[in-house]
């Protein structure tokens, strides 16, 4: 990476590479209004939908506990994302090697809490850059200068959003001049550290509850860096198939935030325990809302909230939060078949209406018919 990464030495964008991503402020962040649903004392406990039962109005045979196996994080055995195999399962040595080039790519970055550790280093760094420039005159500014640019050049390349970033920067700028080779060279450097961004990985299946409307599948897919929810199993006011809330997850490196667009939610001490990790990165997003029947659809502003292995996305303007986790193979092939006896009795309902509507016309019509009849006799 670094042999890569060398000739932004003799480019203008050196400046961007030492200066950085500058995300975290100096201040504890405080939760605004546009967040008043999601203070760090939402974050306190495990959301209790996820611990309620799925068919408490279908089936309350089932156990709460059989519900919730679904979203054990026991089964990851300690891997992110992960899906755990039978142990009877042969690892082909394609997999095993997939893998292990996964994790060399995962160490050349921090991640979780020390990303924002990371780059409250920067910025200071980047302050003391600035005051060497300053103080230019200054016997030894020359050689301190260097110093802090190596420093910040070191400290840069762990931070996965903002290789990600510049990666694709230098990539298009390879093209433009014509030099598909190098190009090609960063567009390989860009797709490593996208493996490492959490918020640019989370394709597939989730599941989480929409209010009254109950549980609900969604399935995360990408257009380039924009997140898109499609639902799996709908609703009467958006149904399957139509799109929940997207998230454009593009980062700006020329922007002070970088791909961060929203301040993470920073914990209390208490709720940092009991997840794991101080910040909760967040980011602006739209979501979908709509009348029943699927009329009068508009979009809301939105936040995608990362919690861990889990997610939620929060409709700002009406106060309504969902939080997704990853369904069991079981779960899944339950909520599509009940997806799938829904819309049948939906058919079914359909059916009898239009045949009892036919019926009402056509004895209206008899009826008419007779009096008709009796009047001329």
């Amino acid at each position: 990476m670094l042999r890569l990464i060398a000739p932004l030495l003799a480019t203008s964008s050196l400046e961007l590479f030492v200066c950085g991503f500058n995300v975290i402020p100096k201040t504890t962040h405080h939760v605004s209004r546009s967040s008043l649903f999601m203070s760090t004392s939402s974050f306190g406990a495990f959301p209790e939908e996820f611990n309620s039962n799925y068919n408490q109005d279908r089936d309350n045979s089932e156990s709460t506990a059989e519900f919730a196996s679904g979203y054990s994080t026991g089964q990851y055995n300690g891997h992110e994302s992960a899906f755990p195999l039978p142990e009877s399962t042969d690892i082909t040595e394609a997999r095993q090697l997939r893998w292990e080039r996964e994790a060399m790519v995962q160490s050349k970055f921090v991640s979780d809490d020390e990303v924002y550790e990371l780059r409250r280093k920067i910025s200071d760094l980047r302050l003391r850059l600035m005051e060497a420039r300053e103080n230019l005159a200054e016997e030894g500014q020359q050689r301190r200068i260097r110093e802090l640019e190596e420093q910040l050049f070191s400290l840069n390349t762990k931070d996965a959003e903002f290789m990600y970033a510049m990666s694709l920067e230098l990539m298009e700028n390879a093209r433009q001049e014509g030099d598909f080779a190098t190009a090609e060279k960063y567009g390989v450097q860009a797709a490593e550290a996208r493996l490492c961004i959490p918020q640019l990985n989370m394709h597939g299946l989730w599941v989480g509850k929409y209010g009254d409307h109950g549980f609900e599948m969604i399935n995360v897919t990408y257009a380039g860096d924009t997140l898109i929810a499609t639902k799996v199993t709908g609703d009467q006011n958006v149904p399957k198939g139509e799109v929940s809330f997207t998230v454009d997850l593009s980062p700006h490196i020329h922007s002070d935030k970088g791909m961060l667009s929203l301040e993470p939610i920073e914990l209390n001490g208490k709720a940092a325990r009991q997840w794991g990790k101080k910040f909760l990165p967040r980011y602006q997003g739209r979501g979908q809302v709509a009348a029943e029947g699927f009329t009068n659809a508009k979009w809301l502003e939105g936040q995608l909230i990362l919690v861990g292995r889990f997610f939620s996305f929060a409709w700002v303007p009406i106060g309504h939060q969902v939080f997704f986790g990853r369904p069991s193979s079981d779960l899944t092939l339950k909520m599509l078949r009940e997806q799938q006896e829904d819309e049948l009795k939906r058919d079914q309902v359909s059916v009898m209406r239009e045949a009892a509507y036919n019926m009402m016309e056509e004895t209206y019509w008899i009826e008419k018919e007779d009096s008709y009849q009796d009047g001329w006799e």
